[in-house]
This record gives structure tokens, C-alpha cells and sequence, in this order.
């Protein structure tokens, strides 16, 4: 006897999952605009510039949600799930976003950009350290790059206030 649902009872059919994943790209796409657009806004409104707004708030809006995604699958003791998470998460930020700004932008970096690229790259020279010191990850060791956005912060607010 066959079922109504296909030979595949348990398997969505292609097309659905082709709409699915263009109805998502089109919705992160109007998103983004958004998002842009209220950095612009917000950057008028209180004096301070874009790209400040953009360096403290994007990695906050973008990144979270991943953490939460991984802290959730921490609770149910599925560490590899959760770390290649937070990893794919990075490699992406770092390659396809960098990569287009790279290609589409003009460069006219100030002094708090210089200071956030050398940032990312003591917190990129931190995570290798961690890394190649074979022994396992606690906690406090994965959250000292925290200390680094907290640097950062500190040196933003007090340039603006220069």
C-alpha cells in the first residue's frame, strides 16, 4: 500500500525547501536593509558616526542569536553542535561580509577602525594560542575575548567624547 504523502513520508519536497530557503534570503536581505538604514538614522540623531554604530551593534545583532543557539545546545550536553555553531558562525563573518566590503567600499579608515582591526586580529592570535595549547576550553577562557570588545568600547566612548 502507498502512503499520500510520497515515497518519503519523513522528507519535505524539494521545491518547499527551495522556497523556503529563498523566502529566508529575501527576508535577512530586507532585514539588513533595515538595519542600515536605522544605523544611518541613529547616526544622525545622536552625533555619533555610522561606523562606530555599526562596529558596536552589528556584532551584537548578528552574533547573539548564534550564541544563544549554542548555549541552548550546551544544555542538552551537545557540545560539538554548539561549538561548530559558533565557529561557522565567525568563519563566515570573517570571509563573505569582509570579502564584499573589500570589493564594493572605499577605504578611509580612522583611528577607532585601525584599533578594531588590530582588535580582531590579538582576539584571532588568542583563539590560535587556545588552540594549539591542546588542554580543554573553560568557560573564562572563551569569554577573555570579551575583554577585548570591552577595550574596545572604553576607546570608542573616549574618543567620542574628545
Amino acid at each position: 500500500m502507498t502512503s499520500r504523502s510520497g515515497p518519503n513520508p519523513g522528507q519535505a519536497p524539494t521545491w518547499a525547501v527551495a522556497a523556503q530557503v529563498l523566502g529566508t534570503l529575501v527576508v535577512m536581505g530586507l532585514g539588513a536593509h533595515f538595519f542600515v538604514q536605522a544605523v544611518e538614522s541613529a547616526s544622525e540623531s545622536i552625533g555619533i558616526p555610522a561606523g562606530l554604530i555599526a562596529l558596536v551593534l552589528a556584532p551584537l545583532a548578528t552574533e547573539l542569536p548564534e550564541k544563544f543557539n549554542s548555549i541552548i545546545w550546551l544544555r542538552e550536553d551537545k557540545d560539538t553542535l554548539a561549538f561548530g555553531n559558533i565557529t561557522g558562525a565567525m568563519v563566515f563573518q570573517s570571509t563573505l561580509p569582509v570579502s564584499l566590503g573589500l570589493l564594493f567600499t572605499r577605504w578611509e579608515l580612522g583611528f577607532i577602525n585601525i584599533f578594531s582591526v588590530i582588535l580582531a586580529l590579538v582576539g584571532g592570535a588568542l583563539v590560535i594560542a587556545l588552540l594549539l595549547r591542546k588542554g580543554p576550553l573553560s568557560g573564562p577562557l572563551l569569554l577573555s575575548g570579551g575583554v577585548l570588545y570591552a577595550a574596545f568600547l572604553a576607546v570608542a566612548i573616549y574618543t567620542l567624547a574628545l
